[in-house]
């Protein structure tokens, strides 16, 4: 698997301290941050190659952030949501996200879609 540099944005500790870790034992350099302004802050002083974006962030909605980030920015983006619908999955696959996963996931889901989106665009 090709060695990305990844953004985790997500409001939870518990999410941005999982997909560290689990993404980081596979050889990927791992960022997490827990707010739109801390996301768009790191996406200013460091390309990554995959951003992984909560839709439910306490400073910004991250369908206003997956707007800005797909238009500056050369990043995959997959969101994350506990508020899964299929309109929701839909508005972000036209905003530029290339997939979606619902949580809570599994290590497994999130390494297969990780892995699909490598395979994809690499």
């Amino acid at each position: 698997m090709e060695h990305m540099r990844i953004l985790v944005i997500d409001d939870e500790p518990v999410i941005c301290s999982g997909c560290t870790m689990i993404l980081s034992d596979i050889g990927h350099t791992v960022q997490s941050c827990m707010t739109c302004g801390e996301g768009i802050e790191n996406m200013k002083k460091n390309h990554y190659d995959l951003v992984l974006l909560d839709l439910k962030l306490p400073d910004k909605d991250g369908l206003e952030l997956l707007k800005t980030v797909n238009s500056n920015s050369l990043s995959r983006i997959i969101v994350m949501t506990g508020y899964a619908t299929v309109q929701c999955a839909i508005n972000s696959m036209k905003l530029g996200a290339v997939d979606f996963l619902q949580k809570p996931f599994t290590e497994e889901e999130l390494l297969e879609t990780v892995n699909n989106v490598v395979e994809l665009y690499s």
